[in-house]
This record gives C-alpha cells, sequence and structure tokens, in this order.
C-alpha cells in the first residue's frame, strides 16, 4: 500500500511539474456548485495551487466487494484547483449550512461563521470563498496545518485566517 501511495504522490508531481509541498485529506467535501462527496477527497500543493481530486469508492462489506445498485449513477471524478492568492477568505462553518448550499437551499454569503455553541455541538466544515469562484468547503482532519500552508503561499494576505 506504501509503495502505491508513492507511485501516486510521483505520477502527481510528473503531471503538474513539481514536488507536492503539502498534502492532506479532506473527509467530506462540497461546494456551492451543487457538488458533494461523502468521502471525501484528496488535496495537495504543487508550486503554488491546491489541488483536490476525489477517488472512486467501490461499496464493499467487511472487505468484500458489493454490487451496486441498479439506479446508482455511473462514478465521475472531480478535479479541482485554486491558488492562495484566489482565495477571498476562509472561515468556519458548520457542515449542515455547507450541506444546505451545496443542495441549494442556502447562498454562501448568508452563512455566518460557525459560533461558540455551534463548534461544540455542531460538525464544523472550512469554508474558502475563492475571489469570482466557487465556494469550497472542506472537512479538514487539521484546519490549522491547511491554513498555515495558505498563509504561507499568500503571505498572509487572507481574510478570516
Amino acid at each position: 500500500m506504501e509503495d502505491d501511495a508513492k507511485q501516486f504522490i510521483e505520477n502527481l508531481e510528473s503531471r503538474f511539474g513539481g514536488p507536492v509541498g503539502y498534502r492532506t485529506y479532506s473527509t467530506w467535501f462540497a461546494s456551492d456548485e451543487g457538488k458533494i462527496r461523502d468521502f471525501g477527497v484528496f488535496i495537495y500543493e504543487i508550486d503554488g495551487v491546491f489541488h483536490f481530486e476525489d477517488f472512486e469508492r467501490k461499496p464493499s462489506m467487511f472487505g468484500f466487494s458489493i454490487k451496486p445498485r441498479k439506479n446508482t449513477p455511473p462514478y465521475v471524478k472531480m478535479e479541482g484547483s485554486f491558488t492562495a492568492d484566489a482565495i477571498e477568505s476562509i472561515t468556519t462553518v458548520t457542515k449542515a449550512n455547507a450541506q444546505a448550499c451545496a443542495q441549494g437551499n442556502r447562498m454562501q454569503a448568508n452563512i455566518p461563521p460557525a459560533g461558540g455553541i455551534q463548534k461544540i455541538f455542531s460538525p464544523l466544515v472550512t469554508r474558502v470563498v475563492i475571489k469570482d469562484g466557487p465556494t469550497y468547503f472542506f472537512e479538514l482532519i487539521n484546519q490549522k496545518e491547511f491554513i498555515n500552508a495558505v498563509k504561507e503561499d499568500s503571505d498572509g494576505r487572507i481574510q478570516g485566517v
């Protein structure tokens, strides 16, 4: 498995022409463009560009593959990227608000940052607003690490960081 991961990283470095600087995993992903990935995305930075992509997840039980339901739509790979300079703001919001935004039931601009009680009792995600672009919601394993990587690439010019 470790060899597969090393091979994957080498392929990314070859594809984008530089070393992977920062990498992490988001256990859940959504965007205000209607995309939701319940099994998350891999996020990595190469030469100041943050890339993210998902992977097909085949259903299984106890390690055995299960045949998908007939009405299950075919998997379509999702990839995206943004630069630190393109980020307008980074804030923490509730996952419920992020989900509502991704489903078209709430505008991202109307989602307030998570408050004190929400931070204790609600699942939280990191909202990344791109200038004149989409808004992404990441359920990051380590939000502080992500923010530090963004700060490093943006020289601290981003609001809410």
